[in-house]
């Protein structure tokens, strides 16, 4: 097994943590010289597997996730980029950056590098568009060729993202940018975690600072830091400079850092997978009045595995992008928005972090007279009543 760290290559890789349902047998390290999280085996090139909507592990394959994260890079780009210019765009999944970009800018050439074919078609009669269907370590592209490099949650992926960073510096001209976005370790503090965070398809799992590292010794500077105040990402602008000479000094304070993540993640994770049951049993009680739920992801399949809630006490089960990738969640059909419409709910429970104001927003626009409940808010109070 490669036990060397991918920041700071010493051999001080600490084992810590095994994820729920890894089907990969991921095991989670901590360097202790300068405290990057990393999973080993680096599997990257494991055989593809089916689409998993899960809570643990497993997760993966079903790709939806980068189209929310398109308007952030499009705007970076458009904030430090104008006239004609030529970008690669690294993950392209589904086009959704790709399509926003060249519809916000004429003089745009991109090339699209997507390793997964099932999804890769979908840029390919774009127009000023190139589509690669490979993996980007496996791309041979032209030293100094793009104005802009964009990756959107794709470094975490790969076996040797300092590599892949370095290989980013080569292909941009001089002075070129680099618009990059991942996963934020900082989100596995949160106080209502119940996910399996580590999920088998990331290798890397970043901090601010360490990826902030990580982008400097590849030879950038960084021209727009992490937002302190988002805890699920981490996005940089960062441009092309010399190359220097890579930090390899240790950083204990990182690494402490780092330990007192894994240590809230683990209490609070485990307190709030206990209170699942008694979440599920209050939803149980309601869903005889109306109940719908909205938002069929990750924390929901923790509510039925952990919490034993039955899915299909629910009337509705809402969540528009992954009703476009699978038919039901847990033997119970997915739904669109137009439901709430014709089936109002007497209540109806939001089943997200992220997007929690987003969709009650939109809730109480299509179903005005329903009673709004947050997941955060009932895995509250079920913590109070096993406390009490």
């Amino acid at each position: 097994m490669h036990t060397i760290c991918e920041l700071c290559r010493n051999e001080s890789l600490q084992s810590v943590y095994v994820p729920e349902r890894t089907t990969r047998n991921i095991t989670v390290h901590l360097c202790t010289h300068c405290g990057l999280v990393q999973s080993l085996p680096r599997a990257d090139r494991a055989p593809r597997a089916p689409a998993s909507v899960s809570g643990g592990a497993d997760w993966g394959n079903v790709r939806y996730g980068k189209g929310f994260r398109a308007k952030i890079a499009l705007d970076a780009v458009l904030r430090h980029v104008g006239g004609e210019f030529s970008l690669l765009d690294v993950g392209s999944n589904r086009g959704s950056f790709a399509r926003a970009l060249l519809e916000a800018s004429a003089e745009v050439h991109i090339t699209a590098v997507e390793p997964d074919e099932r999804v890769a078609q979908s840029v390919a009669d774009l127009p000023r568009t190139e589509l690669l269907v490979a993996r980007i370590e496996d791309t041979p592209l032209e030293t100094g060729r793009f104005d802009v490099v964009q990756s959107c949650h794709t470094l975490e992926h790969v076996a040797d993202p300092a590599r892949v960073l370095a290989d980013h510096h080569r292909v941009l001209k001089d002075g070129g940018l680099l618009v990059l976005d991942v996963p934020n370790i900082a989100i596995i503090a949160s106080d209502d975690i119940v996910e399996e965070w580590f999920i088998d398809k990331h290798l890397t799992h970043f901090s601010a600072n360490t990826l902030s590292r990580m982008i400097v010794d590849a030879g950038f500077e960084i021209i727009e830091a992490p937002d302190a105040t988002d805890l699920a990402n981490l996005f940089i602008v960062a441009r092309k400079m010399s190359p220097i000479a890579p930090d390899m000094t240790a950083d204990p304070q990182e690494v402490e850092s780092a330990r007192a993540l894994f240590a809230a993640y683990f209490s609070n994770r485990t307190r709030n997978l206990e209170a699942l049951e008694t979440v599920a049993a209050e939803l149980s009680t309601i869903a005889p009045q109306g109940l719908a739920i909205w938002g069929a992801g990750r924390i929901f399949d923790s509510l039925v595995v952990h919490g034993g809630f039955d899915a299909r006490k629910a009337d509705l089960l809402i969540d528009s992008h992954l009703k476009n990738h699978v038919s039901e969640r847990q033997d119970a059909p997915l739904s669109g928005l137009d439901a709430l419409l014709s089936r109002p709910p007497h209540t109806l429970v939001v089943m997200s972090r992220g997007f929690a104001g987003e969709i009650e927003a939109e809730a109480r626009r299509l179903a005005p007279r329903a009673r709004i409940l947050h997941y955060a808010d009932l895995l509250s109070r079920a913590r109070l009543r096993l406390a009490a």
